[in-house]
């Protein structure tokens, strides 16, 4: 093989290499989101909590004042601006409920998740995982006036 050969050689395997290298690093960035026909112009990062059932889970009645101090904190969240929305997971299976967070990072999504009495309880657990959604800002959920 001549020089000329073999430099052009290494050349090209070079140029493919960072090729590769350049896209999977692109792939992997979290939030980067690439244009294509294909997905929405207006993706924004989000959090998503699943509530599972914690070490200390016991069935719950909807009654109960834990319940309803849960029920509460979600509002809170809620009218906050922390939580996008929320429910139950009605199958009964591992997953109690869901929330979608509107948090700048996971630390903060975790806080604020983490400041529900049932999780600090140990009834409930939470995973919290990033995900890329269409933009939820003009989402609104509906409560009845408060009693007091």
């Amino acid at each position: 093989m001549t020089r000329n050969r073999i430099v052009k050689s290494v050349q090209t395997t070079l140029f493919a290499l960072v090729l590769l290298l350049g896209g999977a690093a692109v792939a992997q960035t979290p939030g980067q989101v690439p244009q294509s026909a294909n997905i929405p112009k207006n993706m924004k990062q989000y959090f998503l909590c699943l509530l599972t059932k914690g070490d200390k889970w016991a069935p719950i009645q909807f009654a109960d004042p834990a319940m309803q101090e849960h029920l509460g904190y979600i509002r809170e969240q809620i009218e906050g601006g922390k939580y996008v929305l929320a429910g139950p997971v009605v199958d009964q299976g591992r997953i109690g409920g869901m929330a979608i967070v509107n948090a700048s990072s996971l630390e903060e999504a975790a806080k604020i998740v983490n400041n529900d009495k049932m999780i600090q309880s140990g009834r409930m657990a939470a995973e919290i995982h990033p995900v890329m959604l269409a933009d939820l800002s003009a989402l609104r959920v509906e409560y009845p006036e408060k009693t007091k």
